[in-house]
Parts: structure tokens; sequence; C-alpha cells
């Protein structure tokens, strides 16, 4: 995971595919999806081997609000660890709920097991793996599932820092460039302090080029 991280810096896609991979893989779990909380929905960014017509489903479904009893509800209530044995035997499915009967029906799942991600107690996302029969996991699947959700963690806050330095570098260079497009100016228009069209011709190529523009001009407003 660490060369994944290493090697994407700032992209969060393939960190959290690889990371939900080996997920369902030594958890030893049918398949498994990597959710965002944000503001109390959750968006499905990653999965890994969800069966076709359950796929589909989440992801037409889009951002969502889980059902109060389900895996996901009771992660995002909680902050907590949450183990269901067998999820068709949940009140989310008797009062079929749109998502835990696409869950149950579509996706055969059983027994689930959700991880929240938290970041300074706040809730950041959910890292749930999956059976299709009942056979709850493990305490060290448990264990192993609860390492992953702060490895996304981590990659979330490095993906974060790493934006928001280029943003800063982005933001410099950009001040830098003004400054010398204004000192540029001055500079014309004190080796030229009788003559305006050097001036303006200069204000016109700086004003172009700062702004990314294909072309500009500069009009004098006379009577």
């Amino acid at each position: 995971m660490l060369s994944i991280i290493s090697s994407s810096p700032g992209e969060l896609e393939p960190v959290f595919q690889t990371l939900m991979g080996n997920a369902v893989r030594l958890c030893e779990a049918k398949f498994g999806a990597l959710y965002l909380h944000e503001g109390g929905t959750l968006r499905m960014v990653a999965s890994h081997n969800l069966p076709p017509a359950f796929g589909e489903a989440r992801r037409q479904r889009g951002s969502f609000q889980p059902p109060a009893g389900g895996t996901l509800h009771e992660v995002i209530r909680s902050k907590q660890t949450v183990h269901i044995a067998n999820l068709a035997a949940t009140q989310a499915y008797a009062k079929r709920h749109p998502v835990t009967v696409d869950s149950v029906e579509l996706g055969g799942i059983r027994t689930s097991l959700g991880v929240p991600m938290l970041t300074e107690n706040e809730l950041v996302g959910i890292i749930i793996i999956f059976r299709q029969e009942v056979r709850p996991f493990n305490d060290r699947q448990v264990a192993l599932l609860t390492s992953f959700a702060h490895q996304a963690v981590i990659a979330i806050e490095n993906a974060r820092l790493l934006n928001e330095l280029r943003q800063r570098t982005t933001d410099l260079g950009e001040a830098l460039e003004q400054q010398t497009a204004t000192a540029d100016i001055l500079a014309v228009i004190s080796s030229s302090q009788a003559q305006l069209k050097p001036v303006f011709e200069t204000i016109v190529d700086k004003t172009t080029r700062i702004c990314k523009a294909t072309f500009a001009c500069l009009g004098l407003f006379e009577g």
C-alpha cells in the first residue's frame, strides 16, 4: 500500500482500488466497497468484485443516506466498527429499504463488516466488506480491515496536503508573475514619460499573458 501511495501522489483512486482488492482477499470476503462521507451522505469511490447488478445499482444511486439498522448507517451513527452476521435478518431489510434490498437480493449479501475512516474523530469514510453466506469475520480479519481503514485515511490526508502545497505553489507563481508584470509596466512608464504607446502596448501584452487570453485591446474614451 505504501508503494502505491508514494507512486500516485495526490491520486486517491488507484490507492483505494488497491486497498479494496487487498482487503477483500486478505479478509476472505466475497467483495467490498469504500465510501466517502460527505455532508451526511455516502458516495462509493472504490470497489472490488461487486456483483454486476448490485454494482450498477449502487453506481446509479449516487450519493445516498443509508437506512437505519444497516451496516453503513450504524457506522455513521456510532463511528465504530459494525459487524452484522445476517443482513437478511435486519429491520432495514424487513422494512424493504431500497438500499438494503439491493444488498440482499442483488448482491446476495449476508454477513457484512464496516469500519469507519476517522480523522480526529470526524468520519471521512467507511470501508465495508461482504460475504454471501452467514459466516462472521474473525478478530484477525476485523483488525486487518481496521488497518486498511487507517491506511485510507493516511492516503486522504497525504493527498490533501499535497494538493494544498500545489495550490500554494501556483498562487505564489501567479503573484510573482503579477509583480513582475507591474514592475515591467512601471519601468516602461519611467523610460517613456512622454509616450503613451509603449506603455499601453506593455499593459496589453502583460494582461494577455497573465489572464491567459487569446488577445486583448485597450481603448481610450474621448469626448
